[in-house]
């Protein structure tokens, strides 16, 4: 009889340890991720350049960037903030002295040409930098880029972006808008009386969830409140119409 109680208190004391060491190792895991996350968060260095807007018309170079988001300004001044994962190697620049156009780019800080470095911002990516520029509302937007994602949150003016590669997320479109990209894909929801011109030579076209069998899809319609154009070889365009 005794044998059996101090079976059973020996039970009782092995299976009571098991929660006890489970929650130990998921409060140790929480703690480790919580911990690289502070990490990674500290080490993007934060870039930020405001500039009143005297022209209309703003021309970016997105050269050196990974990401690129277009945001709506609450005032008449545009916002630059760089998002850097390898401190000191990006510089944010403004020119407004040719032709009446901001000009907006970002200046990578070291030589990618040269032999050594060239190697490694291949293979890796150094500059891994992402930029949130807020832009006043009814300005004309020109995006140049090689590979970039482009993200509008739904910015309330004229685009026109010209890219090689990536993804370009325009979210709502609220102004005159023209995508030309080699690859990638473009996603938008379109207002209604909006006159759309898409072609793509390989790609796909979706409308409202439902595959279109041509390459070329276009509807023109009187008084449009705005013109949408995309113009690819094999980018896939996903539409959301009103």
């Amino acid at each position: 009889m005794k044998q059996n109680v101090n079976n059973n208190i020996l039970y009782y004391y092995n299976n009571r340890k098991k929660p006890l060491l489970r929650g130990f190792f998921c409060f140790k895991l929480q703690l480790i991720t919580l911990l690289f996350t502070s990490l990674f968060l500290f080490s993007q260095e934060k870039l930020i350049k405001t500039r009143e807007i005297k022209f209309n018309d703003i021309e970016i170079n997105s050269d050196g960037l990974d990401d690129l988001v277009i945001e709506n300004s609450t005032d008449n001044q545009i916002t630059i903030m760089l998002l850097d994962e390898q401190p000191n190697t990006h510089t944010i620049f403004f020119d407004d002295e040719i032709n009446g156009v901001l000009k907006v780019g970002f200046k990578l800080n070291f030589d990618v040409y040269k032999e050594q470095i060239f190697r490694k911002y291949i293979t890796k990516r150094l500059q891994r930098a992402k930029a949130i520029i807020k832009i006043p509302k009814n300005k004309n937007v020109i995006i140049y880029g090689k590979t970039i994602g482009i993200n509008s949150n739904s910015y309330k003016g004229n685009l026109k972006i010209y890219i090689d590669k990536g993804n370009v997320r325009l979210n709502k479109v609220n102004g005159n808008t023209l995508v030309t990209l080699f690859l990638g894909n473009v996603y938008g929801q379109l207002r209604k009386n909006s006159t759309i011109n898409i072609k793509t030579n390989k790609g796909e076209i979706s409308i409202n969830k439902t595959k279109h069998k041509e390459h070329l899809y276009k509807i023109l319609t009187k008084n449009a409140v705005s013109n949408f154009n995309v113009r690819s070889i094999n980018a896939n365009v996903f539409l959301i119409t009103e």
